[in-house]
């Protein structure tokens, strides 16, 4: 009996020191793997530092904006300004608003087929009642862009297709009308375009617009140049 518990001892010190040492092993192993996850985070984040927070707009996406809209060789726009007559024109009606389109198709650069319309309509300087003229084109011709960064300056030369009416009062022109082709002419002008996007431009755009004459008759009144020549002015979007 005495023998039976002395080995019962026995076995279990000799379990209890297994166990402890199987314990301790394992703690050691535990700690082992933690540094080594530990050691394993610190150096993925020395290697992969917190990225910066994004700006709204860097140097190098603005370069890439200007690149990719100079690169686009279509570009539809919106003309908006002033018609500033001249000739028989101003002698009876002032400077009006006109609206017009614009179409470019880049085909060497820096050389780009044109395609554009524009109608402006404005009273007689005493009044509706006394008068109104309206005057409209359609134009085909080229235009030439110049790289400068941000800024496109540029060049344009057309030849227009002019529908011009007029009307004084009860006396109205009896040849010429916006419906019909009155008289043929010329465009030059320039102006600049400023990129403000990766599609999108703004600009400012003169032109001088060359009719050729065309001398009509008033019913009881003088001859009257329905061709004469006038200016636009004004800003232009581009997309």
């Amino acid at each position: 009996m005495k023998n039976t518990f002395k080995y019962l001892i026995l076995g279990t010190l000799t379990l209890n020191t297994l166990f402890s040492s199987s314990t301790v092993m394992a703690d050691e192993g535990k700690h082992q793997m933690g540094d080594s996850s530990y050691s394993k985070k610190l150096s993925s984040s020395s290697e992969n530092p917190t990225a910066p927070s994004r700006k709204l707009a860097s140097t190098a996406s603005e370069e890439s904006d200007i690149e990719h809209y100079k690169k686009l060789q279509r570009r539809l726009g919106v003309d908006i300004g002033l018609m500033v007559p001249m000739g028989d024109f101003s002698g009876s009606f002032g400077s009006t608003s006109l609206i017009g389109l614009h179409f470019t198709w880049e085909a060497i650069s820096p050389f780009a087929l044109r395609v554009s319309t524009h109608r402006a309509s404005g009273y007689h300087k005493d009044g509706a009642a006394s008068g109104k003229l309206t005057v409209s084109q359609i134009n085909v011709g080229a235009q030439a862009s110049f790289d400068h960064g941000r800024y496109l300056p540029f060049l344009i030369f057309e030849g227009s297709f002019n529908f011009n009416d007029v009307a004084f009062g009860t006396n109205n022109v009896e040849a010429g009308s916006d419906t019909f082709v009155t008289t043929v002419g010329l465009n030059v002008g320039g102006g600049v375009d400023f990129i403000v996007g990766r599609e999108m431009s703004f600009g400012f755009q003169a032109t001088y617009h060359y009719l050729v004459p065309k001398k009509v008759t008033r019913t009881g009144a003088a001859m009257f140049n329905l061709g004469s020549s006038y200016a636009t002015l004004g800003f232009r979007i581009n997309f």
